[in-house]
């Protein structure tokens, strides 16, 4: 029992220590000189804490403080030659370790809201030395807004703004090692002169083995982002000159020697990337993107495609390539169509045994949203079809028409899909016969970092061909269930065609697959007049011709056999025939895809047959 008491109150002692030593300021004040900083300090929401002419706000004396800012701290000054900062943490002075946690607003009027310089230790071992969180607003109105110089493995996570709203370098670092950037979406990094992240070169070592990550903007008046040496910037965001200028000053400055810069999806430049600076060597430019670009680019560089959604075009002063998005899922598209017919032809069946017209309301959405950006898209058709019975005695069956409205939606590109489709369904030979013609029109948007706003629109508009070909046979198992198979043929032929600007030309490209699928069925009587009559499909398809699109930009000639070209489905229907009146019937059909590529589609098709 004595032990238990003794445990308990050396807990209690601790716990109460620690809360002793801790500093809250529940009230708004202002304060006329420095105040040293030993133990963790905590400003509350809505609360004040001005700091007003002196060199240094708080000052962090002390290993492993922590500084959570819900409210406002301000620093301001009546003399701006003097040099004061909001928040300093000196490793001179023990600091090491320090964390910050911002969710409100860091104001400072003279030279830097946060400098931490000399923190080269990690005591703590986690592997971080200064810590910056933010959530909030960080801003200076004279010089740098974040400064760091000899403080290794800094690390900065912004959702927030961090801002230099007058002057230049948001953030500056120098003569570090393995400091990491994190600004995440939603995050802005921005200074109103040079370098919303910069490095020092002059009169010290550039920043050595930087990372940094960004996801939201970072932009400057010129050189945007500033890598010094042996650095790595991972590109999914903007990086922005907010400036006219923006065709000749950088987006990206390499200051020293072998720096790697990566572009993922997302990206938008506006302003060069250069490593025409210091005569810098070793510079690697990966480019993971399935947008098309153009990038002017100075200095010599190792270039390489890693997206595998089209080929890249480089020279000495920039580097090109266009993404085919659309050709890489118009198989996909013509399996679509497929798939519609055979809806067609199931609700059709029925009204050719009786000899009987036919209107059927058409809906399919597909999508698919996980697995490489050359394979994302979705396609939402609407349509209709129609049928009447052919004159012919001879071969029982419909003719049939079929009009589609499809707007597909690619990674920066859109198209808007006419089709015009004709044929017949013959019923004693069961065969499927339709012949389209498809409009295509859309917008193509390639990323430019010399034109304002980072972006440029490329129309195009080309025309195509098609057949669907195939049959069905038709098993029953019992009185209620059956087999059904379909094995049918897609062909389209696409029309040489050239985008305005004449940028890009498309050749002529046949593009064929075969594709095949068994349905078991389920098909009760009628009963409280309702049948039911619900399916489950496997099915596969391949492209059995036409794999490779062939294209030229610039005079460069290239080819592309990309996407999704063959896959497995699996497929669930429930057919409906409601009679809610004597003679009044209402179908509904409506159906479940999914792919083993991750697609899945999802089709609702309304007939209504009605005798007076």
């Amino acid at each position: 029992m004595r032990l238990q008491r003794l445990i308990i109150f050396i807990f209690f002692f601790l716990g109460f220590n620690v809360t002793l030593y801790a500093e809250t300021i529940s009230e708004t004040e202002t304060r006329t000189s420095s105040t040293n900083v030993t133990e963790d300090f905590t400003i509350n929401s809505g609360v004040t804490l001005y700091f007003l002419n002196h060199q240094k706000g708080l000052r962090v004396k002390s290993g492993d403080i922590t500084i959570t800012n819900r409210g406002t701290l301000h620093s301001y000054e009546d003399d701006e030659t003097s040099t004061n900062q909001t928040i300093t943490g000196t490793g001179t002075d023990g600091a090491y370790d320090i964390k910050i946690y911002n969710y409100g607003t860091i104001y400072n009027e003279g030279f830097s809201a946060i400098f931490v310089p000399n923190n080269d230790q990690d005591n703590d071992g986690d592997g971080i030395g200064p810590y910056i969180y933010n959530e909030g607003t960080i801003k200076t109105s004279n010089k740098w807004t974040i400064r760091f110089h000899a403080s290794d493995k800094t690390k900065i996570d912004n959702y927030g703004d961090i801002v230099a709203d007058t002057t230049q370098e948001a953030i500056l670092m120098y003569e570090d090692n393995d400091s990491i950037i994190n600004n995440y979406p939603g995050g802005l990094i921005s200074a109103a002169g040079s370098g919303a992240i910069a490095t020092k070169t002059s009169d010290a070592q550039a920043s050595n083995r930087s990372t940094i990550n960004n996801w939201g903007t970072i932009q400057a008046e010129w050189d945007s982002v500033e890598l010094g040496q042996n650095s790595t910037l991972n590109n999914y965001g903007k990086i922005i000159v907010d400036n006219t200028s923006y065709s000749t000053r950088a987006s990206i400055q390499l200051q020293n020697d072998n720096n790697t810069v990566n572009l993922f999806d997302g990206t938008v430049l506006v302003g060069i990337i250069d490593a025409d600076f210091n005569s810098v060597t070793g510079s690697t430019l990966n480019l993971d993107l399935c947008s098309s670009y153009y990038f002017k680019i100075t200095g010599t560089w190792s270039v390489n495609n890693k997206s595998n959604c089209g080929e890249l075009a480089y020279s000495e002063d920039f580097v090109e390539s266009v993404s085919p998005l659309f050709q890489s899922v118009s198989d996909e598209i013509g399996a679509l169509r497929t798939d519609i017919i055979n809806d067609v032809y199931d609700f059709a069946k029925i009204k050719m045994e009786n000899n009987e017209n036919f209107a059927l309301p058409l809906k399919s959405y597909s999508k698919r949203e996980r697995g490489k950006s050359i394979n994302k898209f979705a396609s939402n058709i609407n349509g209709f079809a129609f049928g009447y019975p052919s004159e012919n005695d001879k071969i029982k069956g419909h003719l049939v028409f079929n009009f589609l409205d499809n707007s597909i939606d690619l990674l920066n590109q859109n198209v808007e899909d006419k089709t015009y489709q004709a044929g017949f369904f013959l019923e004693n030979l069961n065969i499927k016969a339709i012949f389209g013609y498809h409009n295509y029109k859309g917008n193509r948007i390639r990323l430019n970092n010399v034109v304002a706003g980072g972006k440029e629109i490329i129309t195009g508009d080309h025309k195509s061909f098609s057949s669907i070909i195939g049959t069905q046979f038709f098993t029953k198992i019992n009185n209620n269930s059956y087999l059904k198979y379909n094995l049918d043929s897609s062909f389209e032929n696409f029309f040489n065609y050239q985008e305005t600007s004449d940028h890009v030309t498309w050749k002529n490209r046949t593009l064929g697959q075969v594709m095949g699928d068994v349905t078991l069925g389920w098909s009760t009587l009628p009963k409280n007049k309702f049948k039911f009559n619900p399916e489950l499909t496997l099915g596969y398809r391949t492209i059995i011709d036409g794999k490779n699109q062939k294209y030229n930009f610039n005079g460069y000639q290239k080819n592309f056999d990309g996407g999704v070209q063959e896959d497995l489905n699996s497929k669930i229907s429930l057919l409906t025939d409601y009679s809610f009146k004597k003679n009044t019937n209402i179908f509904f059909d409506a159906s479940a895809k999914k792919t083993n590529s991750k697609q899945e589609t999802y089709s609702l098709n309304i007939g209504f047959k009605s005798k007076f």
